[in-house]
């Protein structure tokens, strides 16, 4: 059976994993808190996607999706690691 995903071929040509992870990331005014998303299972985005959603060439750099890094805690044997894997952020207007 194939990776689960959600097809948005009609808008985007794309496909987005359905297990995405997600964590809000806050600011000093809530309103310019992100969302990230980042894959748990692979930690890997691909080098072409997700795609940028529409509307996003906006004059303010704060609302634009942007690639980081994000440092995570994962489960390992009995304990936990820190991990830094890519993470897409977006601004809660698009999330």
């Amino acid at each position: 059976m194939s990776e689960p995903t959600a097809t948005e071929a009609d808008r985007t040509g794309h496909a987005v994993s359905v297990r995405l992870a997600a964590v809000f990331l806050p600011a000093s005014l809530p309103r310019r808190g992100r969302i990230a998303l980042w894959d748990p299972d692979t930690g890997v985005w691909p080098e072409d996607g997700p795609p940028a959603p529409p509307g996003t060439g906006t004059a303010d750099p704060d609302d634009a999706p942007r690639r980081t890094d994000l440092t995570v805690v994962r489960p390992h044997g009995r304990s936990v690691r820190r991990r830094t894997v890519p993470a897409l952020t977006l601004p809660l207007q698009q999330a």
